[in-house]
């Protein structure tokens, strides 16, 4: 276990070369592994018939670990995205394969049911492991090595750090020029929630360009991120920030004419929810009503919203009306996919802001395109269909259409 152990911190140490840097947040989430295998060896000591002895079957998961270790290295580095499924699947057959020998070479009998229930105990550990965000990662890359989160022991530090973001919220506002003219213009408002992963602050930023070279948001783009690489790049993302911001945008806004182009990324929930974390940052998760809050609030009538995360179907249907149109990346009962450390943008993010938004007729052009895509790619990989949805307020549409052929 301790080659083991060994493996996967220098493994985790090579694929955050080469400004790895030790993080100390992912070292609890062993424990979770630990557990399963454990949870394992029980089920496999006290189903066989005759029953083993739990320190003879840990013995035979233990041997077992090293092989894993090596096995995840080699799929995440070597193997294609598009066979990573099937490779992972092969793995686990062989795990099963070598445990249903090795109980039979300890009992004398073929140990299948033994052998099917242990290995389902496994399995569900380790999705339910990916559906919880358990990561046992040991190091981190840092694109700016200086920058790291907030340390838990100087909790003195977090006070100055959140009461500088209206500031900072107000002088990204003080930035924005809005044409003096009576059409339409957009404004773009950018909200990363998750900071552990780099995902989704990327997925923002890229977001941001998109939507300037579509609709002309350059100078009126205001982004806030969560991202453990840095606190002062950026306003950081909060509900509370979230609300502040969009009045303030509102103040720049000709209400009554220009639309807002709101994006959200994050991991989601049904309730509905988007977590917002950023080390030790005392953050809360926003939820469908505080948006719908914050948005009613800031009075801005015309609002096209994006959220990119699992089940952010959940989102449509506090936030819609005849003025406003929502695309989410999974029906409320689905995951959307790609939400990983080592990518610069979800599944649904490169399907609709990289791949449909640029060439695409109209916003529904471009979300129709996107599903397609990604209902093309999930089925490839054999995972469950995310199902990205979408509400398009009529009033809406007709607005972004005048937006659109007055630019033209």
């Amino acid at each position: 276990m301790l080659v083991a152990l060994a493996l996967w911190a220098g493994f985790d140490w090579l694929n955050n070369q080469p400004d790895g840097q030790f993080f100390p947040y992912g070292v609890p989430a062993l424990a979770w592994y630990v557990l399963a295998a454990l949870l394992t060896a029980l089920a496999f000591a006290h189903i066989s018939r005759p029953p083993v002895s739990l320190a003879r079957v840990c013995s035979l998961l233990a041997l077992l670990a090293p092989v894993l270790a090596i096995a995840q290295f080699v799929i995440d580095r070597f193997v294609p995205e598009q066979w990573i499924q099937a490779a992972l699947m092969g793995v686990a057959l062989y795990a099963a394969v070598y445990c249903l020998n090795g109980l039979r070479s300890i009992t004398g009998n073929r140990q299948l049911i033994a052998t099917v229930a242990g290995t389902a105990l496994a399995l569900l550990a380790v999705w339910l492991g990916a559906v919880l965000y358990v990561n046992p990662m040991l190091w981190t890359s840092q694109d700016n090595p200086e920058s790291e989160y907030v340390d838990e022991s100087d909790w003195g530090a977090v006070e100055p750090v959140l009461f500088q973001q209206s500031a900072r919220i107000d002088e990204a506002v003080a930035r924005m020029a809005r044409p003096a003219s009576d059409t339409p213009v957009g404004f773009f408002v950018g909200f990363a929630g998750f900071g552990e992963q780099k995902v989704f602050a990327e997925e923002i930023q890229f977001a941001a360009d998109r939507f300037a070279q579509r609709y002309d948001t350059s100078k009126r783009t205001l982004l806030l991120i969560n991202d453990r690489r840095s606190l002062d790049d950026y306003p950081l993302a909060s509900g509370t920030a979230l609300s502040y911001a969009l009045k303030r945008v509102a103040s720049k806004m000709d209400i009554d004419r220009d639309i807002l182009f709101l994006t959200l990324s994050s991991h989601g929930s049904e309730e509905p929810l988007l977590s917002v974390t950023n080390g030790s940052l005392p953050l809360r998760d926003l939820s469908g009503d505080m948006l719908a809050e914050a948005l009613q609030e800031s009075g801005i009538k015309w609002r096209v919203i994006v959220i990119s995360a699992c089940h952010a179907g959940a989102f449509i249907e506090p936030l819609k009306d005849d003025n406003t149109i929502v695309i989410t990346a999974a029906r409320a009962d689905r995951s959307s996919f790609g939400c990983a450390d080592d990518r610069d943008l979800t599944y649904f993010g490169e399907a609709f802001f990289r791949e449909a938004l640029p060439n695409a007729t109209s916003l529904r052009d471009a979300f129709d395109k996107a599903k397609a895509l990604i209902a093309e790619r999930e089925k490839e990989e054999g995972v469950e269909a995310s199902l990205p949805q979408a509400y398009f307020g009529e009033q809406l549409e007709k607005q972004l259409a005048a937006m659109s052929k007055d630019r033209s």
